[in-house]
């Protein structure tokens, strides 16, 4: 009985897939391009939802008032946010068929859902695209660029258009299918956790490869014994842990952005001005 409702619902709406579709391309074209202070996205939100609100409510009283609750502050991240679009959809799909007593509660959920998902999801979207899978892309890359590899180059911006399109598209598409839900699985289910942290290793374990290979600091010093033995200093030390010296450059400036925070241009002058002292007294 249950699936003949909603059968019967879905044959009723008149939002189609080319709809959904065409909400997702207004986002995904005007999402960071209409920023403002006082409401950040809620323009490109709004924007996205213009046609499909047009179709569920006909009458202009009740396409106002879906107008005006879209236009409150809303700010996600780009990508991974246009999930809410997606459950936002749905749930002014499900609005606009009920009577108007049981509509305001469902509208009322449609704002608070937005207001308590665009934060969890930017976090979520912020570190899978720019502390995770961007980094990975472009240290895998960064070694056959120093080859000459001009292809290498051009992947990065290859990869994160093609990664824009499919994981927005997708998120979008996800959210109107399984509704409100979908998006609570996700994050209760705990496996974006799962993904992250994976990501995350191995994204550290590039870092290291990375640093290890191209980090480059040698000491020339050396002890001459009574006997008139020569200890080459750099010998001992790659006997005792290889490239122990930019191991310790890199440990020493992970630390640094730990307690400090990441000043990267306090970080630069400081390598560049230790590395001349170092290099004039004969230390590196």
């Amino acid at each position: 009985m249950a699936n003949n409702i909603d059968l019967k619902e879905a044959e009723s709406s008149p939002i189609t897939n080319r709809d959904v579709q065409i909400v997702w391309l207004k986002w995904h074209a005007f999402s960071e391009t209409s920023l403002n202070f006082e409401r950040l996205q809620a323009l490109a939100f709004c924007n996205s939802m213009t046609g499909i609100l047009a179709k569920l409510y006909p009458n202009k009283r009740d396409l106002s008032k879906a107008l005006q609750r879209h236009l409150t502050m809303f700010n996600t991240q780009a990508n991974w946010g246009s999930v809410v679009n997606g459950i936002t959809i749905a749930l002014e799909e499900k609005a606009s068929q009920e009577p108007e007593e049981q509509r305001t509660a469902t509208t009322q959920l449609v704002t608070s859902l937005k207001t308590g998902l665009m934060g969890p999801v930017s976090g979520i979207g912020d570190t899978l695209d720019f502390g995770t899978l961007r980094p990975i892309v472009i240290g895998v890359c960064i070694p056959f660029v120093l080859q000459g590899y001009v292809l290498a180059a051009l992947l990065p911006l290859i990869y994160q258009v093609v990664y824009m399109f499919f994981a927005s598209r997708f998120a979008l598409n996800i959210g109107y299918k399984k509704g409100k839900e979908s998006i609570l699985e996700i994050l209760h289910s705990g496996s974006i956790h799962k993904i992250i942290e994976g990501a995350g290793m191995f994204g550290l374990l590039m870092m290291g490869a990375l640093s290890a290979t191209y980090v480059k600091i040698k000491t020339p010093l050396h002890i001459t014994t009574g006997g008139g033995n020569t200890i080459v200093l750099q010998e001992m030390l790659d006997k005792i842990v290889p490239n122990l010296l930019p191991l310790v450059a890199v440990l020493g400036i992970y630390i640094y952005i730990q307690k400090c925070g990441p000043h990267f241009l306090r970080i630069l002058v400081a390598i560049l001005s230790l590395s001349l002292i170092f290099s004039f007294f004969g230390l590196l």
